[in-house]
This record gives C-alpha cells, sequence and structure tokens, in this order.
C-alpha cells in the first residue's frame, strides 16, 4: 500500500503531465491547421488553455504543503522543486500558444505573401511539439537513462527551431523590402512566429529542469 506521501507525489506527477498535455494539444491544433489553412479549431484550443495559470497555481500550493507536510528527503525535494519551476514554464509556454492561436489567422490575411514562409512555419511547429512531446514524457519516465535520452531530443529540437526560424527572419525581410508599405504587418507576423520559437524554448527549460530534478549525480 502506498503512503499518504507517495500518493500526493503520484496526485502532483499527474497533474502536472495533464497540464502540459493540454499545452501540447493546443500546439497540435496549431500545427495541423498550419498545414490544412483550416482555422477553425483555434477557438477550442484557446478554451483549453484559458485555466492553465490558475491550474499551474493549484500545484504550486499542492506542492508547498506537501514539502511542508512531509519533508521529503533530497530526491523527492529536488523533484518538487523543479515543479515548482516547471508550472512557470508551462505558463509562459500557454501564454504564447494563446497568443499564436489569437493572432495567427487574421495576420495571414489581405496582402501579405506567406506562402513561401509556409513550409518552414510548418517544420518550426514540428519542432515546437517535438519538443513539449519529449519534455512532458520526461516527467512520465521513470528511468533516469531514458529520461536523459528525452533531454537530449528535447534541446536537439531546440536547435532546430533556432535554424528555422533564422530562415523564416531572413525571407520576411525579403518579402518586407519587396512590399515596404507593408513592413509593419511583416514584422508583426515576425513577432508572432517567433512565439513558436519561444515555445520550443520553454519546452528545453521544462527538460532541463526535470532533468536536474531526477539526475542522482545533480543532488
Amino acid at each position: 500500500m502506498l503512503t499518504n506521501f507517495e500518493n500526493k507525489l503520484n496526485e502532483i506527477n499527474s497533474a502536472m503531465i495533464f497540464l502540459g498535455d493540454k499545452i501540447i494539444a493546443a500546439n497540435e491544433v496549431i500545427l495541423e491547421a498550419l498545414k490544412s489553412k483550416d482555422y477553425t479549431n483555434f477557438s477550442n484550443a484557446k478554451v483549453s488553455l484559458a485555466n492553465i495559470r490558475e491550474e499551474a497555481h493549484d500545484i504550486d500550493v499542492n506542492i508547498v504543503s506537501t514539502l511542508a507536510l512531509f519533508a521529503p528527503e533530497a530526491r523527492d525535494l529536488k523533484s518538487m522543486v523543479s515543479y515548482l519551476k516547471i508550472t512557470n514554464e508551462y505558463i509562459r509556454a500557454s501564454s504564447n500558444t494563446r497568443s499564436f492561436l489569437k493572432n495567427f489567422p487574421t495576420k495571414t490575411d489581405g496582402e501579405l505573401h506567406l506562402e513561401k514562409l509556409m513550409p518552414n512555419i510548418i517544420l518550426l511547429q514540428k519542432s515546437c511539439v517535438q519538443a513539449l512531446k519529449f519534455a512532458i514524457e520526461m516527467i512520465r519516465e521513470p528511468d533516469e537513462n531514458i529520461v536523459k535520452d528525452l533531454c537530449v531530443k528535447v534541446n536537439i529540437e531546440e536547435a532546430k527551431a533556432d535554424d528555422i526560424y533564422s530562415i523564416i527572419e531572413k525571407d520576411l525581410f525579403v518579402e518586407m523590402l519587396n512590399a515596404k508599405e507593408l513592413s509593419q504587418e511583416y514584422f508583426q507576423t515576425l513577432s508572432l512566429i517567433r512565439k513558436l520559437e519561444k515555445i520550443t524554448d520553454r519546452a528545453t527549460s521544462i527538460a532541463n529542469l526535470q532533468y536536474n530534478g531526477c539526475n542522482e549525480s545533480n543532488w
């Protein structure tokens, strides 16, 4: 039979995975929309992210109360402290995701020419989704060796996303030079695409925090 402390740990772990999966699901909606050019599911994704901050706060409260009640030993203590930091990364990833969901369809309307950029934007979002999946899988995974491999994979996806974003940025500046009257709109579009790259950064932070929290050599 599990102890009260073990039950609490499992409860917190499940809540962390559930919240991470919601962010993954919203970004999968973005990816499919970019591929199909059908943005009808954006509203549902925005609704699913509406309470992320509150849910993250509830996890934080649960973690703090668990630490106060049970005074866990080094491994569990470090893991719980990492979770407190990860929930903040969840909030930031959710904020970037919601901003993209809110604004991207309107940014592609009118005279902007983004057709040449879409393949790379899709590749960027693929790396974003994959990085998030690897990062959340680290929370599910009990094997430290597998966790290490997943952390490496997240960092690889981040590097890919950085390279892809640089290409998109360069191509957007070319479009801007060809249509100087739309420079403000192109800058806004670039800022929005940057949100996807930032989500990948958040996934990397989650992965590194989780790796440091479960790796014995870091205690």
